[in-house]
């Protein structure tokens, strides 16, 4: 509850000494306007009931009562100032003429939409402009004083005029507040309209020349230059049509090019004299299995969830004697470190943040920075701030302890490099906003009326953008460079400068060099039969290698002619057409792909119609002649590469069918 309402209630309250005293206290809480003012007073907590309690409680409820001191408050006055009542006559009014005043005109809201009061009379007509009133209107505002005479309007009132065509009028319920009123065009517009309507016009006007003329010459889209290469394309496109123009490309420049970058990072490391045991051990290993995989088929994951766990060396050594100890990039110490790392971070985003940060905001307004200012500082403080709690409970932290030796100070400095090299893109990005800032601002004040045209203002901004990352290419990487070796991070300024290093040589090299290896988009194949089974090719597969043997026929069936599973026995393949590849690297594909069909189609039909139903058909000359069935098809060998007759493929003759049709109502009719 509030101590006094008002100066009134406690003049007619309070009588002696005492509050004469009271009554000088809130003279001097009084404000320049002479209003008073709420005094706030701290809010004390009793901690005398925790008499007995354990020690780590009382240090709790302590810390507790102190931060709650520190930001809690209650009012010890809260004075509010009654308006006059409505009965009371003010000075100049007639006593004699008394209103009557009812209930319900006490709880009526006022109105504050002030554009009819301020522009009407006091006895509520519409304030009529005399042609005099007229003739002076730049001396003269349409406001009129609380008893009907004419306002003059003030040296600023008629400089906003004009400047803009524009005044101002104070607000009548709200202090402070003002309401601008806009003179017609006809009468007033003001130097800066007038200018800006006059540059408005110009660069309306200069744009047809400068972006829209030179777009039908030369732009992305409908322009001379986009309509010559189309033209181009077009007959390329049609000359491809008919004979084939050469298409190639380079296929996964980036992979590449990832690939590279991280050889070349860590190719100058060398493995420690203590850990060279397990690096033999691993490299033995990794020849075993690639010998393995050339001779037969195995799953690596399953080989190896049934192999003893390998060791696998992370420190090395550079040139310079450096230790680069690459221990986070173990599987199972960052499994096991990660629910850990998860929680930590959890637990320091909980009790401190909210009272830190309206501190340091307290304390910086009270400085009378800026907003923006206060913000950017406000955020860098509550991270490093941050980063500090959970950096000290990492490095303290028992289970990340046990980890093993120096795994808390490697997950400390890779997170200071991550944040540090965040800060350093982040400050090439502020420069960048700062550049084209400044451009921006340099282009408006020496070109007014081009500055208008967006477009214009868009390519200007866009050739400052390119130039600054041509400029400053490397400008993230040296910022990071300088920030983490003022950190004394030495591990990650050993990458940083081979990363630098291999964008700056090596990267341009290699792209020219990977752009002009360049493949054909398409290859097409043209299968064409071997008539001969002596021309049939054999391949004998055996530990990797591939061999051609010679082609024998065998009238000896074996059991064998499924490839064998047995690493140690080798698998024969046979191949009955020879492929023939045609792709578009060469000129005149098309040309080459209709020879290369021709042939192969003519070739196949007379294959089929010449070879296949002629003579290994069910209706073929031998089906027709022989007296014994055929057997037209072959079959491989996987004892001794051999091709002999398939049983499946037996083709009985006329003869035999007519002899087994015999036969067969002979025995019938012997039966019945």
């Amino acid at each position: 509850m509030p101590h006094n309402l008002n100066s009134a209630s406690v003049n007619s309250a309070n009588t002696g000494s005492n509050h004469q005293a009271y009554i000088q206290q809130l003279y001097h809480r009084q404000n320049g306007d002479g209003l008073l003012q709420p005094e706030k007073e701290p809010v004390e907590f009793d901690t005398s009931h925790l008499r007995g309690a354990p020690a780590e409680v009382e240090a709790l409820v302590h810390n507790i009562k102190e931060v709650a001191q520190q930001f809690l408050y209650h009012w010890r006055t809260f004075p509010i100032i009654l308006p006059p009542p409505l009965s009371t006559c003010t000075e100049g009014e007639d006593t004699l003429a008394r209103k009557k005043h009812h209930l319900k005109d006490l709880f009526v809201a006022p109105s504050f939409d002030e554009l009819d009061s301020v522009a009407v009379d006091c006895k509520g007509e519409p304030r009529r402009l005399t042609k005099k009133q007229l003739e002076s209107i730049s001396k003269r505002g349409f406001q009129k004083e609380k008893y009907g005479k004419p306002k003059k309007l003030n040296a600023t009132q008629l400089e906003s005029i004009r400047r803009c065509g524009e005044f101002e009028v104070d607000s009548i319920n709200f202090a402070g507040q003002t309401h601008r009123w806009r003179l017609s065009g006809l009468l007033q517009r003001g130097r800066d309209r007038r200018r800006d309507a006059l540059l408005r016009d110009l660069a309306l006007a200069t744009r047809f020349l400068v972006v829209t003329a030179k777009a039908r010459l030369i732009s992305h889209c409908f322009s001379v230059s986009q309509s010559l290469k189309a033209l181009i394309t077009g007959l390329l496109r049609l000359l491809d049509i008919i004979i084939g123009v050469p298409s190639l490309q380079a296929h996964n420049l980036d992979a590449k090019i990832r690939e590279e970058r991280c050889r070349y990072l860590v190719a100058e490391l060398v493995c420690r004299p203590e850990y060279e045991d397990s690096l033999e051990l691993l490299c033995g290993f990794v020849r075993k299995q690639l010998r393995r995989a050339t001779m037969e088929k195995f799953e690596v994951e399953r080989e190896l969830s049934q192999l003893l766990p390998i060791p696998v060396p992370f420190v090395f050594g550079t040139p310079a004697g450096a230790v680069v100890d690459l221990r986070l990039f173990s599987r199972d110490i960052i499994k096991k470190a990660l629910p850990i790392l998860v929680a930590i971070l959890e637990r320091e985003t909980r009790g401190w943040f909210l009272h830190f940060r309206e501190r340091l905001i307290s304390e910086l307004r009270a400085r009378k920075k800026p907003d923006e200012e206060i913000e950017r500082e406000v955020n860098e403080a509550v991270m490093r701030e941050y980063l500090q709690r959970v950096f000290s409970n990492i490095l303290s932290h028992p289970d990340i302890l046990d980890l093993g030796n120096g795994i808390a100070q490697l997950l400390v400095q890779q997170a200071q490099s991550v944040v540090l090299m965040h800060r350093a893109v982040k400050t090439v990005q502020r420069k960048l906003i700062q550049t084209k800032e400044t451009l921006k601002y340099h282009i408006e004040n020496e070109h007014p009326v081009l500055s208008r045209i967006e477009p214009w203002m868009r390519d200007r901004m866009r050739e400052v953008e390119e130039k600054f990352i041509e400029e400053c290419e490397w400008s993230a990487h040296e910022e990071a460079l300088t920030l983490c070796t003022h950190q004394n991070l030495q591990q990650t300024v050993y990458f940083l400068n081979r990363d630098l290093t291999f964008m700056k040589e090596r990267e341009p090299v290699l792209l020219k060099e990977l752009r002009k290896v360049k493949t054909p988009t398409r290859s097409f194949q043209w299968p064409t039969q071997i008539w001969f089974p002596k021309n049939w090719i054999i391949r004998r597969n055996f530990q990797g290698q591939s061999e051609i043997i010679p082609t024998v026929l065998s009238n000896t069936p074996t059991s064998i002619t499924t490839p064998r599973a047995d690493p140690s026995q080798p698998v024969f393949l046979v191949e009955r057409e020879i492929v023939h590849t045609t792709t578009t690297r060469w000129p005149m594909w098309r040309w080459i792909n209709y020879v290369a069909r021709t042939w192969c189609w003519t070739w196949n039909a007379m294959f089929l119609l010449g070879v296949a139903v002629p003579w290994c058909s069910p209706v073929s000359i031998r089906a027709l002649l022989l007296v014994q069935p055929f057997t037209p098809d072959l079959e491989l060998s996987q004892l001794n590469g051999t091709l002999f007759p398939r049983k499946s493929s037996q083709m009985p003759t006329l003869c035999s069918r007519l002899i087994a049709l015999w036969r067969h109502i002979s025995k019938k009719s012997d039966t019945f």
